[in-house]
């Protein structure tokens, strides 16, 4: 692969050279994907060790049935839907750690009071995390796909393998029930907070 750099050379490219006998430079997929795949699987295992270990399957799954990869998907979404896949019975039978995606903040921020201080920023971090855990895994997942790997829907299709309308109804209803939730949580802190302040004066 001359005249290219490691970081620019193309994923369906890599892929060629490795079914072609270069196979030492499928490394190169694994340092480009290894972390966000990690991150990913944190969403359906317990542990950052196991979704390190999921990774671990995943690209070496990906590895010795990379000829049936279709250059029809992208290989991020193929890799993330074999790791899924590993991971699902685990995923089901226990309760998921949540990562609030920065961007899904970003985008929900108009709907929450706005941060005057580091202290009200966390704890608004707080009601968004605690609103996430509230929702289905389904939800959780496109949420994390969409916003802090920045799949495209149809990446996100083939990553859980549901149809694409599917993933725009679920990102959806997500938002939707996420901004009702965090509505509701800032109302409750407003009360609360009244509540505490008035507390001295009727002592």
């Amino acid at each position: 692969m001359p005249d290219q750099t490691p970081e620019r050379i193309p994923d369906n490219e890599i892929i060629r050279q490795v079914l072609a006998g270069r196979h030492e430079v499928f490394a190169l997929l694994v340092e480009r994907y290894q972390k966000p795949l990690v991150y990913f699987l944190c969403r359906v295992t317990p542990t950052r060790e196991e979704a390190y270990d999921f990774a671990q399957e995943a690209f070496l799954a990906a590895y010795r049935h990379l000829w049936r990869y279709s250059e029809q998907y992208t290989f991020r979404a193929w890799l993330f839907r074999i790791g899924r896949n590993l991971a699902l019975d685990d995923y089901r039978k226990r309760r998921r750690a949540v990562v609030v995606p920065e961007a899904l903040t970003d985008q929900l921020a108009e709907t929450r009071p706005g941060p005057e201080d580091q202290c009200v920023m966390k704890e608004e971090q707080v009601m968004l995390r605690q609103a996430m855990e509230q929702l289905p895994e389904h939800y959780r997942s496109v949420l994390y796909l969409r916003y802090q790997q920045e799949l495209t829907y149809e990446e996100i299709s083939v990553a859980l393998n549901i149809p694409l309308s599917r993933v725009k109804t679920h990102l959806h209803r997500a938002k939707k029930y996420l901004r009702q939730d965090l509505e509701r949580r800032a109302k409750d802190e407003r009360i609360r907070g009244s509540v505490r302040g008035k507390a001295p004066l009727d002592a």
